[in-house]
């Protein structure tokens, strides 16, 4: 038997029996019942946060919030049942720090926190600014990379040194 003749349905009238035919299996669920929160950076400013609580009912105030590990700073947002039942939820972040996202309910001033996500970074808004050693550019590459890095960049001269650029360097 060969794999057309074993992934080919004959029995789906909506399948044409010349089309190939490639079994995906059965079609995913919307919810696995399984308590998940997971944060991913979007970008240097954007923190995105989605998540699966099986046991929502029994809050009263579903709340996520994003803190910074290293001050405890937290931006708080409290949903209603429609962006709480939507799983997901985008932060406003700064560059350059560590967050992690906790999601729970409120109870007057009280938080509880049902579950904690992964720890993430978010990455530095613009471009490196030091030049390894190993990666100095040649002549054309130095002119290009100085443009796209602004008043800060450091100039590579002949010899292994550098000489910063920008007004606190000067």
């Amino acid at each position: 038997m060969n794999s057309r003749e074993r992934l080919s349905p004959t029995d789906r009238p909506h399948i044409a029996a010349s089309d190939p035919y490639l079994d995906f299996g059965p079609p995913l669920p919307e919810r696995y019942g399984v308590l998940t929160l997971r944060a991913l950076v979007r970008d240097p400013r954007s923190v995105f946060a989605y998540w699966e609580w099986p046991d929502s009912e029994k809050s009263s105030s579903w709340t996520v919030r994003l803190r910074d590990v290293a001050t405890s700073a937290a931006t708080i947002a409290t949903l209603d049942r429609a962006a709480a039942a939507s799983g997901a939820f985008y932060f406003d972040a700064s560059p350059e720090r560590d967050y992690e996202v906790d999601l729970g309910w409120t109870s007057g001033d009280i938080f509880v926190v049902v579950r904690t996500s992964n720890r993430i970074r978010t990455p530095r808004e613009g471009p490196a600014t030091e030049i390894d050693p190993e990666w100095v550019p040649i002549e054309g590459e130095a002119d290009v990379w100085r443009t796209l890095s602004g008043p800060q960049a450091r100039t590579w001269i002949r010899g292994g040194a550098y000489r910063r650029g920008g007004p606190s360097h000067d």
